[in-house]
């Protein structure tokens, strides 16, 4: 019996009564290259000392990335997120490395820090803003802040909340 012809029998594990999981062995493999690419842009921050370097050995790969992201989407390997493909992995990484070499040029290179004072205290206090959101007390604070009446929150602004 298949859930999809009908009930499952009662003594059917557990296992087959969640939804199909359409990602399997493949995307995890593509996550690990992902992480192995963020990695690798981590390692370029060691190894080179000067801002040229560091923004050269960023953008090339990046470029490079998306480049082949797309040439893989034309010839049929499309960027597909549920099933985590190669192109889309590569997309996501080189995009992603044009992102944090643009920032680091700003903040780093020309030093336009005041806007990342946000950001940074964030990463500095992930972990309670986390407890804050999954515990639902900073959405219910959030609420409080309105204009003229409840329903124009900051939640709806941002289409978050209801």
């Amino acid at each position: 019996n298949y859930p999809q012809n009908g009930p499952l029998p009662p003594d059917a594990p557990s296992w087959c009564q969640a939804p199909f999981d359409p990602e399997g062995l493949l995307s995890s493999v593509m996550a690990i290259v992902t992480c192995l690419i963020g990695l690798q842009f981590g390692h370029i921050i060691i190894h080179f000392e000067k801002h040229k370097g560091r923004i050269i050995n960023w953008l090339i790969p990046s470029f490079s990335m998306l480049a082949l992201a797309f040439s893989m989407d034309f010839i049929g390997i499309r960027m597909n997120k549920p099933l985590y493909t190669i192109s889309y992995a590569l997309a996501t990484s080189g995009a992603a490395g044009l992102l944090f070499a643009g920032i680091y040029t700003l903040v780093d290179v020309y030093g336009f820090r005041k806007l990342t004072i946000p950001m940074e205290w964030m990463g500095k206090h992930a972990l309670m803003i986390y407890v804050l959101v999954a515990c639902n007390i900073l959405p219910i604070f959030i609420h409080g802040f309105y204009w003229r009446e409840p329903k124009n929150n900051l939640l709806k602004f941002i289409g978050v909340g209801a």
